[in-house]
């Protein structure tokens, strides 16, 4: 079933229908739920107070942030080993991390297929002489080879940053894993994530604390409002701020902190962990639905020989089922997204913090797609809003929308 956008006209009046659409792009954002708009709403009005100052409503202000904050530590298992700091987003949370701690000279190594939040902080530290160690050669399915971890020990490198779930891939780099195959070979690297993309699609275990020097993580990812993330750090690292001012948060991030965002946020988390079992069912079977109805419209088509570029696997250490990422040459996907626009049918090219540069995605070509391949992709992402009956409108629209384009497409690459 289509899902129904609605609008506020004004301030005074009811929302209104606009139209119906299927939203497949729930790895660029999600939409609010209502039970965290109902905390959003309700804290804009009572929660006005600075929760630095000292008088009564203020100091009420501090304590819903410290509730919120305990609910997030016991949601996520975070142990008192860990300290969090609440930043504007996962992008804030990477820079942070990668800045407040491997500037100037720290050693930092990166696969190589990470969000630019992490790709272009460690290119910051290489323009000023830190040169960042690339693992790329040593990816396999767009994850870490573990194998390859003495690599690391060689290079001294203090600090190793992975998505624990690729942004535009869904492959995962299983935090347990990776951390024991540090311990093993380089003990003396400790592991940073990019979690924004895992919270509300795989389990976060207890045991990955011990091994995790920072992960990062985003509230508008789990139907929670922009704006708003969290770094998650050993409290043993002492991270430089980028950010000064009135020494907010043990002055790691200045700020006057907003109180409705960060409990909207925590319960965005809450309510993420508590339904995990049931979104990982509902999220599998969106999944393999799409995946079967397109490799029968592979059968369908003579023209049509779609590539998996995400793992086809019921296998969460090594694949999100959140996300399908697929390749359909000479089609190139911008405009086949805009076509399925058309039919308010909304999916993803990739990061989204990358779609408007008009490049091939960096990490399509990454993991071996040549640059027409990777123009030649769509990337379709769910959410617990998305029904099967999304799933087979979406695999018929780009049935239609595919077979009308492929004539003009196959003729001008047959020219070139």
């Amino acid at each position: 079933m289509s899902k129904t956008l609605w609008i506020r006209i004004r301030a005074d009046t009811p929302p209104q229908l606009t139209f119906d659409m299927i939203y497949l792009d729930n790895a660029a954002t999600t939409a609010i739920s209502p039970e965290v708009m109902d905390v959003l709403k309700e804290s804009m009005d009572s929660d006005f107070a600075n929760p630095s100052t000292i008088y009564s409503i203020g100091l009420d202000a501090k304590k819903k942030i410290e509730r919120a904050k305990q609910d997030i530590i016991d949601a996520l298992n975070i142990p008192s080993t860990h300290k969090i700091v609440f930043t504007s987003g996962g992008t804030e949370a990477n820079n942070l991390f990668i800045k407040g701690l491997c500037f100037p000279d720290k050693k930092v190594a990166y696969l190589g297929l990470e969000h630019p939040s992490i790709l272009e902080p460690l290119a910051y530290l290489g323009s000023l002489g830190n040169n960042p160690l690339s693992l790329l050669e040593y990816q396999t399915e767009g994850r870490l080879d573990l194998k390859q971890a003495s690599v690391l020990s060689k290079s001294q490198s203090r600090f190793l940053c992975l998505s624990h779930v690729n942004n535009e891939l869904g492959t995962v780099n299983d935090p347990v894993s990776v951390f024991e195959a540090l311990h093993a070979n380089s003990p003396g690297t400790r592991l940073f994530m990019d979690g924004v993309q895992a919270v509300g699609s795989l389990k976060l275990s207890s045991k990955v604390w011990s091994g995790l020097a920072g992960y990062s993580l985003s509230a508008h990812k789990i139907h929670g409002p922009k704006g708003i993330g969290l770094l998650i750090y050993d409290s043993k690292l002492a991270i430089t701020p980028i950010i000064h001012g009135g020494q907010q948060q043990d002055g790691v991030r200045s700020g006057t902190l907003p109180v409705p965002l960060i409990r909207s946020m925590a319960r965005a988390i809450v309510r993420a962990v508590e339904r995990i079992d049931e979104m990982q069912d509902h999220l599998s079977y969106l999944n393999n639905r799409l995946v079967q109805g397109l490799c029968e419209l592979n059968d369908q088509l003579p023209s049509l020989n779609s590539r998996f570029n995400s793992l086809v696997i019921d296998d969460l250490k090594r694949q999100s089922p959140s996300i399908v990422n697929f390749s359909f040459p000479p089609v190139e996907g911008e405009v086949l997204l805009h076509h399925l626009e058309e039919k308010n049918i909304f999916v993803g090219l990739g990061s989204a913090c990358s779609a408007s540069l008009k490049k091939p995605s960096k990490i399509l070509t990454g993991i071996g797609l040549s640059g027409e391949e990777a123009r030649c992709s769509l990337r379709v992402s769910f959410s617990g809003n998305n029904t099967v009956e999304d799933i087979d409108l979406f695999v018929k629209e780009f049935s239609r929308v595919y077979q009308g384009l492929y004539p003009t497409f196959q003729e001008k690459y047959s020219r070139n």
